[in-house]
Parts: C-alpha cells; structure tokens; sequence
C-alpha cells in the first residue's frame, strides 16, 4: 500500500479530532453564553440565524420542557390519587366480602332454624317441606351406606358393592350441598319476608345491620370506581399514568436533543466578527481563552487539511505520470502497428506494380504475335 496513503489517514484522524474538541468548545462556550444572557432581552434581531435568534429557540425549547414537566407532575400526583381510590376500592371489596360471607352464614343460619321449628308461617311452609325432602333423600342414602357397609359376599359382589357405594357417596354429597343452598336460599327468602324475628331474632338484627353497610359500601364503591375512571380517563387511550409518562420524557428527551446544536452554532457566531461584537458584553477572559484554543485548533485544522491537500497533489502527479506512461505505450504500440501496416501495403503495391508489368508483357507479346485472325 502506498504509504502516503497511510499519511493522508493519519491527518484525517488527527483533523477530525481536532474538529471534534473544537466542536465540544463551542458547546461549552455556547452553553456559557445562553446561562449567562439568563433572562435578559440584549438582542434587537431576534430571527434567523443571529445570537437572538438562537436565544429565542433556546427559550422556546426551554418553555416547552417546562411544560412538559408541567404534565409530568400532574400524571405523577393524579397517578398518586389514582393509587389511593385503587387501595380504597380494593379495601371496600375486601369488607364487603367479608360482610357478604357472613350474611350468607346468617341466612344458612335461618334457613337451619326454619327447619328446627315447632311451628313457622304458613307461607314459609313450602320453604320447609323442600327442606325435609332433602333431608329425606340424604338419610336415605346414609342408610343404603350402611346397608352396602354391611354386606358381605364373594369378589364379584365386593366389586359391585363397591361401584354401588360410589354412587351412594357421590349423590349423599350432592343432597348435602343441595340441602346447604337451600338452607341459604330459605334464610335469605325468611328474612327478606320479615319473617326471621321470631326464629333468631339475633341473627335477624345482624342481616339488617349488614344490610345496610352493604348498602353504604356499594354507595361508597360506585363513587370510588367512578373517580377512578375519570382518572384513567386522563391518561389517554393506553389508560396507565406510566406509559403516558414515558411517552413525555421521551419528548422532553427529544427537545432536550435539540439543545447542543444550538450551543454549537452560538458558539461558532461567537468566533466571527459579528456575532462577537453582539456577544462581547458577555465574553469574558474564560470565553476570551476557549476562543482562543478554538482559533488554535481552526488554524490546525487548516494546517492539516493543506498537509492533505498537498499529499493527494502528489499522490495525483504520480498517477498522472503514470497514465501519460500508459498512453506513451499505447502509441507506441499503435505506432509500431503502423509501421507493420505501411510495410505489408508496400510490399502489396510493390506486387501490384510487377503484375502490371507483366500483363503489358503478355500484350506485347499477343501483339506481336498477332496473325490477323483477330
């Protein structure tokens, strides 16, 4: 390989290096500058490309992630709100659970003693007979248990035994929880009557006291969900506070993108002639010396790109000898071919020549031998 090649690699390395600490001064000066203007108004041309100008898109930027913010703090305190009305919600169901277990031991409770009683209201009646009819059904299967317990024969009888007492099992433990629904559903329908004072006059006091909290809580509950839903409401269509949260930081982390190209080009108004003169009130011997290590590393920079330049001048005088080299060649080798081209068509014409001169021989002769027949 060419080993200026290689030297015009190394200058470009060590240029762009250069470009880029110079690039990172007029950042840092750019910054330095925007801080110290602060919120002052020193600019008259506040568009385009002038100090004002860039002063003004850096306030907007800066307004803009105010606001951002702004929102951010809002979804941050209505996501806090919304926590609470979940933790509220979620400890309103826990009670009303609670209260609702209890409620059903009640009526279970009831249904037992509608059951248990002497004598109960005609129109309770049907309620107690349903029941007894369960009842009847689980004794009689508690009696076929026994019964098949009891029996006694060879192998083939166990194995239908067996099968027997399976299904005697499985219908005792549908009666039995059949009989448990209707104790409920008798306790619920007993109460709901009026009709439970005179069995338990406790448990009927309590249903009533449950009742009522259940009542409140489900008030209590709907209002809470409500809320809650005009919270996630305000989250937008994905309905989480997180999402939308991220969704502006990456917003503000995109305007925030847009903050080190204004530093640069603040920075690089500040190294010529007018944009220094605007910005002079406010350069002071720190920004004197970054201007001056910018100015530094400019002029090493144009240093290096002569280097360049003048390493791809000869660079380029060789390949130009070269190519001169190769079409001197190419003639020569067109020339030669000439040469080789004039020699065959003068040997050809020298050919010509000698067959001309022997065909006016061959005339000579036939005239000279003319005998008159033609």
């Amino acid at each position: 390989m060419d080993e200026r090649k290689t030297t015009i690699k190394e200058l470009e390395e060590k240029k762009q290096a250069d470009v880029e600490a110079r690039k990172r001064l007029f950042e840092g000066l750019g910054e330095t500058l925007l801080r110290s203007i602060g919120g002052e108004e020193p600019f008259a041309d506040n568009t385009g490309n002038t100090p004002g100008g860039i002063l003004a898109e850096y306030r907007k930027l800066q307004k803009e992630i105010a606001d951002f913010s702004g929102t951010i703090e809002s979804l941050e305190a209505e996501a806090l709100l919304l926590k609470e009305k979940e933790e509220k919600i979620s400890a309103i169901e826990g009670e009303q659970s609670g209260h609702e277990k209890e409620l059903e031991e009640i009526n279970v409770r009831v249904g037992k003693a509608l059951h248990e009683a002497p004598d109960v209201d005609e129109r309770l009646e049907p309620l107690r007979l349903q029941g007894e009819g369960l009842l009847a059904k689980i004794e009689e299967q508690e009696k076929k248990l026994e019964e098949l317990e009891e029996k006694e024969g060879s192998i083939i009888t166990l194995l239908g035994k067996n099968a027997q007492m399976a299904i005697s099992k499985t219908l005792l433990a549908r009666h039995r929880s059949a009989l448990q629904r209707h104790y409920r559903s008798a306790g619920e329908k007993t109460l709901s009557a009026g009709q439970a004072e005179a069995l338990d006059g406790e448990a009927s006091g309590r249903a009533l006291e449950i009742n009522g909290l259940l009542s409140s809580l489900a008030a209590d509950l709907a209002l809470l969900r409500s809320e809650r839903r005009s919270i996630l409401d305000n989250f937008g269509s994905d309905g989480t506070p997180s999402k939308r949260i991220q969704g502006i930081q990456k917003q503000i982390a995109k305007v925030k993108g847009a903050f080190p190209g204004l530093y640069l080009r603040l920075g690089y108004l500040a190294a010529e002639d007018s944009g220094k003169e605007a910005l002079s009130s406010f350069l002071k011997e720190d920004e004197h010396l970054v201007l001056e290590k910018a100015e530094a590393l400019s002029e090493q920079i144009g240093e290096k790109e002569l280097a360049i330049k003048k390493v791809k001048a000869t660079i380029s005088i060789d390949d130009e000898k070269a190519e001169i080299e190769k079409i001197k060649k190419a003639i020569s080798n067109q020339r030669q071919k000439i040469a080789e081209a004039e020699s065959v068509i003068a040997s050809h014409e020298t050919q010509i020549v000698e067959s001309e001169r022997y065909i006016e021989e061959l005339k000579a002769f036939l005239r000279d031998n003319d005998d008159g027949q033609n």
